[in-house]
């Protein structure tokens, strides 16, 4: 006897604008009610989907369009509501959706993207020349996932200082994308292939690891020029989380020409 198909979810608000719902307050409001399902969150170059059920803690799933990552847990609850605090993102409502991997079924944003192509094809004559073009993606896909780590580095240190990375990094982002117009969206810059990201080709390679560390060098800045126990300790925390991230990749992040710029974006030497 065939089983018995599930119901789709059903969409209780769709599309509300993050300028005039408070997501925290509405996930309360949720939670209050015993409401199960999944609530959706679309920003620009990020989106996230958060699993409520009665009476038990809400599940996270994010996803980091610019750099490709997906995490979990209370810290990315946390990202989440930082960053739906920016005007200008979608949040829809679901309700009956309470399992992540049948919101992968309904087209859902954190299905697992298809493995990279491994050799084969292209004409035997050819061969330098396709070689060079697979390092380069090769070499493309590291590059973004190292500013991602970077960006994600400083994120932790900022917050953990008690300041909200978002807007810092927005604000950041404006005022260098003279020298590097690339910051003005980080999602024009990412392009994705055989199921994975990679930097666009219209960006070199050294302008996004120098453009990227300039901009969280303004973030420190701004951050530091706020005043209060922030400003403080927030060049502490980057240099720390910097360290630590330079300690376990050092060889990437020296070939990539990030080491020799990360001691800028905190201010202080660690070595």
């Amino acid at each position: 006897m065939p089983g018995r198909q599930a119901a789709r979810p059903r969409a209780l608000h769709q599309n509300l604008d993050t300028a005039y719902v408070n997501l925290a307050a509405l996930l309360r409001h949720l939670q209050q009610r015993d409401f199960a399902g999944r609530v959706h969150v679309e920003l620009d170059e990020y989106d996230a989907d958060i699993f409520l059920a009665a009476r038990e803690r809400p599940r996270v799933r994010e996803r980091d369009h610019v750099t490709g990552r997906v995490a979990e847990g209370d810290a990315a609850l946390q990202r989440v509501l930082v960053r739906a605090s920016e005007p200008g993102g979608l949040v829809s409502v679901f309700a009956g959706e309470t399992d992540a991997a049948r919101a992968d079924d309904w087209g859902g944003t954190f299905s697992a993207p298809a493995p990279a192509a491994t050799g084969g094809g292209g004409d035997p004559s050819d061969g330098g020349r396709e070689a060079a073009h697979t390092q380069d993606d090769i070499d493309r896909r590291v590059v973004l996932g190292l500013g991602g780590e970077v960006i994600a580095a400083v994120e932790r240190a900022v917050e953990s200082a008690g300041a909200e990375f978002a807007p810092h990094f927005q604000a950041a982002r404006a005022e260098a994308s003279e020298h590097f117009p690339f910051l003005a969206s980080l999602a024009a810059c990412v392009e994705y292939a055989e199921g994975e990201a990679r930097l666009a080709r219209a960006v070199s390679v050294a302008e996004f690891a120098e453009g990227t560390c300039e901009a969280l060098r303004l973030v420190i800045e701004r951050v530091s020029a706020s005043g209060g126990e922030a400003a403080r300790g927030v060049r502490r925390e980057a240099a720390r989380e910097l360290a630590a991230l330079e300690e376990g990749r050092p060889r990437s992040l020296a070939r990539f020409n990030f080491s020799s710029q990360l001691e800028r974006i905190a201010g202080l030497r660690w070595n």
